[in-house]
């Protein structure tokens, strides 16, 4: 028997069975246009009442199944990260296995990080500007919300990514890994933005790139980046040297 005290989808209908139907799908309506309305407005420029338009629900319905707008948000976020953290996270802990607390190869590390997002990509049709989204949100909105989310959703991640780095390059500090680390992130989101795409200066100009291609591209950069280290305490002469003969 039911209890009378449970909640209940208020955009359902009073019978509980129909409740139960109904109430995936208006979540989903509402996750879908909020994730287009913030990708199009940011966070602050979208009101609650042009998602709840926007996906034909109502405003006590955001509040049964989010309680918040920032908890709209950080589920937009998770329905798509979480499915692919998970993955990263089981690719690191079978390499470990495998390895037998051997120090891992840098560059299956990186790939076991960046494989999954790139497999995501190319899963849909529809993937790649669902993903766009996601990446634009997590480094346009107001940066005291998204650091937030960003340590919830990547702070196990993060931790044990470094953690193998670590092993893996020794010789390095924990701040140097964690500063070229978020180069690598820097580069992902580049691409997974559909920045390449549209960038003239690559040739064949706008054409797409095998994900295959774009995946090695980005682990031999990462790795190089990674083994390179920290910028040196004496930074080089870059100022121009203009030949003696042609100084005025």
């Amino acid at each position: 028997m039911t209890s009378s005290l449970a909640p209940t989808d208020p955009d359902a209908s009073l019978d509980p069975d129909a409740s139960l139907e109904k109430g995936q799908p208006t979540r989903e309506r509402l996750l879908d246009a909020a994730e287009r309305l913030f990708a199009q407005r940011g966070f602050e420029g979208t009101s609650m009442r042009a998602i709840t338009r926007a996906a034909d629900a109502s405003l006590s319905a955001v509040n049964y199944h989010f309680r918040s707008k920032e908890g709209l948000l950080r589920a937009t976020l998770l329905r798509h990260l979480e499915p692919v953290n998970r993955l990263r996270l089981e690719r690191l802990a079978a390499l470990e296995a495998a390895a037998s607390g051997a120090p891992l190869e840098l560059e299956a590390i990186l790939e076991a990080f960046l494989a999954p997002a790139v497999e995501v990509l190319a899963a849909s049709d529809d993937a790649p500007a669902r993903y766009r989204q996601v990446a634009a949100r997590l480094y346009s909105d107001p940066p005291e919300l998204v650091s937030t989310l960003k340590r919830e959703l990547f702070g196990e991640l993060v931790e044990r990514y470094l953690d193998a780095l670590a092993r893996t390059l020794p010789s390095k500090s924990r701040e140097e890994l964690a500063l070229s680390w978020q180069f690598t992130i820097g580069v992902m989101v580049h691409v997974m933005g559909g920045h390449l795409e549209g960038a003239p200066e690559l040739p064949g100009g706008s054409g797409a790139r095998p994900q295959a291609t774009v995946l090695r591209a980005m682990v031999a950069y990462a790795a190089a980046g990674l083994r390179a280290g920290a910028v040196p305490e004496t930074p080089p002469d870059l100022s121009i040297r203009v030949p003696a003969g042609d100084r005025s």
